[in-house]
């Protein structure tokens, strides 16, 4: 049985507490959690459970961060779950119960946000990815707002990114034909020489390939973003090592 349907079986409640936790047994019924459960989670089916449970938990209050869900940024989050992550039907709706439980819930974005933090503190890649998604739905409109970046900048700082926090939105900003923009994303500056490039990019893509990724806790609903931030840093690489042959 795969970790959603551990989760779909009521399991979750007993190896999650906080807040995380009260979102989904309110979703799944508390009689449900209540009842008792045989079901036992790996670590990994752990931590993917906490990831999926906390990415729409956060969602759903990063939507809903000037006051108000509308229309329009109802459909940016389908299109993100159809287009990006890519959600069969079953785990489309867990997800969509848990946005709408979490973002009508008391439970503030930082609370939750402190709760992964507090599950993933020893995992960099794993903090970052989900600094990821969230800028991946703010910007899926076309811009991100300020509400959203502020609520962000919220997950920012309990994770410890601030410093990482420009490299990490370079994959959003900027424009195709902006060199920096690739330098950036490598956490690298023009200055630098070829072989500290290099060096920046191996360690990229050791920490960020896709298997890796999955193996800290990231679900493998999530494996197409894991993919594109891949090639995106591969794509980086080859644009800044032409740019530095070129310029010499």
């Amino acid at each position: 049985m795969s970790w959603r349907g551990k989760i779909l079986g009521g399991g979750i409640g007993f190896v999650l507490g906080g807040p995380l936790g009260a979102i989904i047994g309110a979703v799944l019924g508390h009689h449900v959690l209540d009842q008792g459960t045989s079901l036992t989670f790996s670590t990994l089916e752990a931590n993917q459970s906490i990831y999926f449970i906390a990415t729409f938990s956060m969602l759903g209050k990063l939507a809903k961060s000037d006051g108000v869900v509308t229309e329009a940024e109802i459909r940016v989050i389908e299109s993100v779950m159809q287009n990006s992550l890519r959600l069969n039907g079953e785990a489309r709706q867990l997800a969509i119960g848990i946005f709408n439980e979490a973002k009508d819930s008391d439970t503030s974005f930082g609370q939750f946000a402190q709760q992964f933090h507090d599950h993933f503190r020893n995992s960099e890649e794993v903090l970052v990815s989900m600094i990821e998604l969230l800028l991946l739905v703010a910007y899926a409109d076309g811009e991100m707002h300020a509400a959203e970046e502020q609520l962000i900048l919220v997950a920012v700082n309990i994770f410890g990114l601030k410093d990482r926090y420009r490299q990490i939105k370079s994959r959003f900003t900027g424009t195709p034909n902006d060199v920096g923009k690739y330098y950036q994303i490598l956490g690298c500056s023009k200055g630098d020489s070829k072989s500290a490039v290099k060096k920046k990019y191996r360690k990229l893509a050791m920490q960020y390939h896709p298997d890796r990724i999955h193996a800290k806790g990231v679900p493998r609903e999530f494996a197409q973003v894991s993919q594109d931030r891949f090639k995106e840093i591969q794509n980086a690489y080859d644009i800044v090592s032409k740019d530095l042959d070129e310029t010499g």
